[in-house]
């Protein structure tokens, strides 16, 4: 509902991405995807925000100027939201889209779905503003082929999934933010955050999980604790390096407590199916991460290369990204009915 202080602004934008439907869909009641007359996408492409341009033979592109893309394509993203005034409604609109994106991508294979912001107004008027963006990385899209059947209803079910669980919702802020803070050109100074984010992701899935069982063993740590430490007390005199055997009890009683992080990867790939692979890879970030990037000082330039490093192409994934959204997509699936094909 509308507040009195409040009107409704329809915002558009040019979307792109492997999939999109070939008649105008409605989701959620205020988000429309269709595609363009030809009317409307010579209108829309008029429309471009005022940035150096690219000359491109290639009807659907991304042009990227971070922290923003250029998109020209014939398909429209329109989202209707409720505002004070033109800038609060595209900031709302924005996270709405953003959202969107996130959930169309890893929903459906293939490179990730990008929108620009195009046009703004107020619904019961017909006076159109152009949006106003900053000033480029440029990718040449192939044009989207039909949506399957199940594409939308899975996207759709990753939306609703991040938008009220909260782990979900923490990882993706996580993943957000590494892929905004990737997209930035000339990003190399960014990099130890662009990872730590794609971690962030997977130990908020991880810890999110880690809570439920512990929960659910609490009488087991508990009797297990108890039991370790009267032992602790009973050998302490007798040890002669006082610290180390501190330090070697703390690190047990993390380990009872189902607080180390390497066996709770484990079991929450265990919980969630998560592939071998994936498990693996997920141990092997955190202890990259841990080892490099927990402390002041370089980090491994050839490790940051083999996390962060991906193709020519916006279609190819870095491994951390890959890694992240494999543990956020499997959670939803925890979570939800099965997204998976």
């Amino acid at each position: 509902m509308i507040g009195q202080s409040q009107s409704l602004w329809q915002t558009k934008w040019l979307i792109i991405g492997p999939r999109l439907p070939t008649d105008e869909t409605r989701l959620l009641g205020n988000i429309v995807l269709a595609k363009l007359s030809d009317r409307d996408f010579e209108y829309m492409v008029d429309a471009q925000v005022p940035v150096a341009r690219v000359n491109c033979r290639t009807i659907s592109f991304v042009a990227r100027y971070p922290p923003f893309d250029v998109v020209q394509s014939r398909y429209r993203l329109q989202v209707d939201i409720a505002g004070k005034d033109e800038a609060e409604a595209a900031g709302r609109a924005s996270e709405i889209v953003n959202r969107l994106l996130l959930s169309l991508s890893l929903a459906i294979q293939g490179p990730r779905y990008r929108a620009e912001l195009r046009q703004i107004r107020l619904a019961n008027k017909k006076t159109v503003h152009t949006a106003w963006s900053q000033p480029v990385a440029f990718n040449k899209c192939s044009e989207p082929m039909p949506l399957n059947a199940d594409d939308l209803p899975r996207a759709m079910k990753l939306f609703t999934a991040t938008e009220n669980d909260d782990v979900a919702e923490n990882a993706y802020v996580h993943l957000l933010t590494a892929w905004q803070l990737q997209d930035t050109v000339g990003s190399k100074p960014l990099e130890r955050s662009v990872l730590q984010h794609y971690v962030l992701c997977i130990e908020t899935i991880v810890n999110g999980l880690g809570k439920q069982t512990r929960d659910a063993e609490k009488d087991v740590i508990r009797m297990e604790e108890r039991k370790f430490a009267k032992q602790f007390a009973e050998e302490l005199p007798e040890r002669a390096d006082k610290p180390a055997a501190i330090r070697d009890a703390s690190t047990r009683l993390r380990e009872i407590g189902r607080q180390n992080m390497i066996p709770a990867i484990d079991k929450a790939a265990l919980i969630l199916k998560i592939p071998e692979d994936a498990r693996d890879d997920a141990k092997a970030l955190y202890k990259f991460r841990s080892r490099n990037l927990s402390h002041p000082g370089r980090a491994n330039a050839g490790g940051m290369k083999k996390w962060l490093q991906s193709g020519p192409s916006i279609s190819e994934f870095c491994l951390a990204e890959t890694v992240a959204r494999t543990f956020l997509v499997y959670y939803c699936d925890y979570k939800n009915e099965p997204l998976r094909a």
